[in-house]
């Protein structure tokens, strides 16, 4: 029997489709629910969002038997763009922890949301690790007394795209877990 606490709801806005689908714990979508989309401009997307979950979203927890109470979002868009950053770290101890490396990444994060407060972060890759001089795709092993550098890319969405969407979905009291770029996943 599927426990529904695990299940976790999607809701896929393509260019030409908005899909709705629920997976449960083993990734197998359980649900689905679609409709075309002609005209895939920004407004048209928010009237049609909100036009399907005030057509469907019922009769979805209906069947479902359950209440969606916070849902992720992947969004195929041209609005989505990508900027380059980079973070110059030395280490200076000899028990540097790993962990620090999210700290790194925190600061990093955070720096770029302060310098591009108009977008949201919508991903974080790390791109390579530079370590004294030489050039990684995985975290190396690292001694002290070492320059490390970190560059990473950022796929944003501008923040008034994102909170129009919350907006959306909270009037049915769901909760926008995340957005996600499709073409970034694909």
């Amino acid at each position: 029997m599927n426990d529904i606490s695990n299940n976790r709801y999607f809701v896929l806005l393509k260019k030409k489709k908005i899909s709705f689908q629920v997976l449960d714990s083993m990734n197998i979508v359980i649900f689905k629910k679609e409709a075309l989309i002609e005209n895939y401009s920004i407004d048209n997307i928010y009237f049609l969002t909100e036009k399907f979950l005030n057509k469907n979203i019922f009769e979805i927890e209906k069947n479902l038997k359950s209440f969606i109470k916070e849902i992720y979002i992947i969004f195929e868009s041209d609005f989505f763009f990508e900027a380059g950053s980079s973070i110059k770290y030395t280490i200076q101890k000899t028990n540097f922890i790993y962990d620090n490396i999210n700290d790194i990444l925190l600061e990093m994060k955070n720096q770029f949301k302060k310098f591009s407060s108009r977008n949201e972060i919508i991903h974080m890759v790390v791109d390579k690790y530079i370590l004294d001089g030489y050039t990684y795709e995985t975290l190396p092993e690292i001694d002290h007394n070492k320059n490390l550098v970190i560059q990473a890319n950022f796929i944003c969405l501008n923040e008034e795209i994102t909170k129009n969407f919350k907006k959306i979905f909270s009037k049915y009291q769901i909760s926008v877990n995340k957005i996600l770029s499709y073409n970034f996943l694909k």
